[in-house]
């Protein structure tokens, strides 16, 4: 009565002319519409970096031709000597809700002395390295990486973040930060 199970053998299971090209047009309409994106995007000149959205910890200026590491380490975390004459200490504000968060800037050559002392696996750190117009991060305490596995970012609009510590860098065009507003 209802045939179940039976094959109609007339049907044709094949592809068809119509479908080719409706497949071909998406995928023109997807290369077109990343030519025009890369063609619209444009090398960033500030990174905005931003804890817990609670906003802006610091802003960056990335025509700064010598590298400089930046390391950030997180609430009720030790980092190491703090009383040091050449690394640059800072506090966030208490006004944007991450009062405890350190922000350290180093040159190449504070890095590397400071990384063999006072890097270690008992504190929670972000590390990032910005020249060149790109910012690339290096080092990360959290579980999964995803952050130091992403490729330098340069262009407008690019952004890096790490979940587990609820970091964002974001490359802006201009010295402004992309928070329009407030909301009490």
């Amino acid at each position: 009565m209802f045939d179940c199970g039976m094959i109609d053998s007339d049907k044709n299971h094949r592809i068809r002319k119509a479908d080719i090209v409706f497949v071909l047009i998406i995928g023109l309409a997807a290369l077109i519409g990343f030519f025009i994106l890369q063609m619209y995007s444009k090398e960033g000149s500030y990174a905005v970096v931003s804890y817990d959205g609670s906003g802006m910890l610091m802003q960056i200026s990335l025509e700064q031709s010598e590298p400089k590491y930046v390391l950030i380490t997180y609430p009720n975390i030790d980092v190491g000597k703090e009383d040091s004459e050449n690394i640059d200490i800072r506090y966030a504000d208490s006004d944007s809700g991450s009062e405890n968060v350190n922000i350290q800037e180093f040159s190449e050559a504070e890095w590397g002395k400071f990384r063999e002392e006072n890097l270690s696996s008992s504190m929670e750190y972000n590390v990032f390295l910005y020249k060149n117009y790109e910012i690339s991060m290096l080092y990360s305490s959290c579980p999964d990486k995803i952050c130091v596995h992403h490729r330098a970012i340069s262009m407008t609009g690019e952004n890096i973040i790490c979940l587990p510590h609820k970091l964002v860098i974001k490359i802006t065009g201009d010295g402004k930060s992309s928070i329009d507003g407030v909301a009490y």
